[in-house]
């Protein structure tokens, strides 16, 4: 898991994200999908967007990772490491 999470870090610095912001970007991405099916990139980036994130912070492979974190229990690691 730790690989998944330095990969996202990566991704997220190179789009402008700080570490400390990562967190918060988790909690809003499982927000902006929480109920709402399999939603598109697009779709969550509209939406936290409308929360103040850039309009383009996620990508396809980002958003996996999100994803992939999430199912795996490892939302709290991200809190840790940042």
């Amino acid at each position: 898991m730790e690989q998944i999470i330095d990969v996202l870090l990566r991704r997220l610095s190179h789009k402008g994200v700080s570490p400390d912001e990562v967190p918060w970007l988790i909690r809003d991405v499982l927000h902006a999908v929480s109920g709402a099916g399999e939603p598109a990139v697009d779709a969550v980036n509209r939406r936290l967007a409308v929360l103040g994130w850039n309009e383009e912070t996620l990508d396809e492979v980002s958003f996996g990772l999100i994803i992939c974190l999430a199912e795996e229990g490892g939302g709290g690691l991200m809190e840790q490491r940042s």
